[in-house]
C-alpha cells in the first residue's frame, strides 16, 4: 500500500505493483488528478517497456510506504495504467523481501 496526499492534504492509499525492471515509478493520471497534479504538466518523457512506448510527465511527489517516507520521481501518462513502483528513488535504496508470495516487505 502506498499512501499519498490529495490536493487538500488528506491522505489516501493506492495499490502499486513492484516492478524491478522499471526505472521510474508510474501512476495512473487519475491518481495525479486526486493529488492536484496535471498529468500533462511537468517534464515530458517517453518510456519504453515490454508493452511498447508510453508518453508521460515526470513529477517529484512525496509518498509513504509503511513507515518509509520518500520524495520520488513519478511519471503520469495520459492513459490509465496499473500503478508501478520502480527502482529510481524507491527500490534502489531498499531491500525487498517476499514472504510466501502473499506479502512484500520493504527494508530501508
Amino acid at each position: 500500500m502506498v499512501t499519498l496526499r490529495s490536493r487538500g492534504g488528506k491522505p489516501f492509499d493506492i495499490t502499486a505493483l513492484v516492478d524491478s525492471g522499471a526505472d521510474v515509478s508510474m501512476f495512473s493520471p487519475s491518481v495525479g488528478r486526486i493529488m492536484g497534479i496535471q498529468p500533462l504538466g511537468g517534464k515530458r518523457r517517453t518510456f519504453h517497456g515490454l508493452g511498447g512506448m508510453i508518453d508521460a510527465s515526470l513529477h517529484r511527489i512525496n509518498l509513504q510506504i509503511g513507515d518509509m517516507r520518500v520524495k520520488a520521481r513519478v511519471a503520469f501518462p495520459k492513459v490509465e495504467i496499473p500503478n508501478i513502483l520502480g527502482r529510481l528513488d524507491i527500490l534502489r535504496s531498499s531491500s525487498i523481501i517476499l514472504r510466501d508470495e502473499k506479502e512484500v516487505c520493504f527494508e530501508y
